[in-house]
């Protein structure tokens, strides 16, 4: 089936609903948290059995989220012997028709694994973050909270998905680059041999100059470099080589 937007309507003939502007959306913005500041949606262990998700925004599939209050989530009791690993998610419901923060309770194992995310045509999941429950623990630090945001398979940022295709100009840089490489090392040999010819060189015109008496020789060196002076009269005793500029 055929389908366009968004135009005027003419006597109700085009009318598009919450479905059509979030597919629209969802063309061309990714799901996941928002990036700033970088606190957006973090989960936070209070030190007890509950979790904050910090306030934040959050996008799925077209459809925005808003948490504008720290919301704190209940984790259930840990069993004596056993752990588990409980995932806080971002959860779009189009049965409810809303998106929340939740705590998707983990199986309890020796060696637990977090609950897989539902994504179908009821739900779409993002995982903020990945609480472990040890055995017998009575409260949550936050040494035990993975953050998932930035994990793009499982939550990742908000992101443009329109991108300019820059395959070409890699592979001409990268040929530029090889080609270059291959230079470089065939006449590095060369190159090097030329450094120390040059320095052999300069070294051999200030052997004399370091040798005696340092100091005068030096001091005879600087006051052979020309001079530059500004001003409203020439200098008294100027070289052959000083410059003089009229101040105007």
């Amino acid at each position: 089936m055929e389908k366009s937007s968004f135009f005027n309507s003419v006597a109700g003939d085009r009318k598009y609903d919450a479905s059509m502007f979030a597919t629209y959306f969802n063309s061309f913005i990714s799901n996941g948290v928002f990036p700033n500041p970088g606190t957006n949606l973090q989960v936070i262990a209070n030190n007890d059995m509950t979790v904050t998700v910090s306030i934040g925004k959050g996008w799925i599939n077209g459809y925005f989220y808003l948490n504008d209050a720290v919301l704190i989530l209940p984790i259930e009791v840990a069993d004596g012997i056993l752990k588990r690993i409980d995932r806080i998610v971002l959860q779009f419901n189009t049965i409810n028709r809303s998106i929340t923060a939740k705590v998707k309770k983990g199986t309890f194992a020796s060696t637990p694994i977090a609950p897989v995310l539902q994504r179908d045509a009821d739900a779409y999941e993002l995982a903020l973050g990945d609480v472990y429950v040890g055995a017998g623990v009575v409260s949550v630090a936050d040494a035990n909270i993975t953050d998932q945001r930035m994990n793009t398979a499982l939550c990742g940022w908000v992101n443009s998905l329109i991108q300019a295709d820059t395959t070409a100009i890699f592979d001409q840089y990268q040929a530029w680059f090889t080609t270059q490489s291959g230079l470089y090392r065939v006449d590095m040999a060369t190159t090097e041999a030329q450094f120390q010819s040059d320095f052999t060189t300069w070294f051999a015109t200030i052997q004399d100059i370091l040798s005696g008496d340092i100091a005068g020789n030096l001091l005879t060196l600087i006051n052979a470099i020309p001079k530059v002076y500004r001003g409203t009269t020439p200098p008294t005793t100027p070289t052959s080589l000083d410059f003089w500029f009229k101040q105007i």
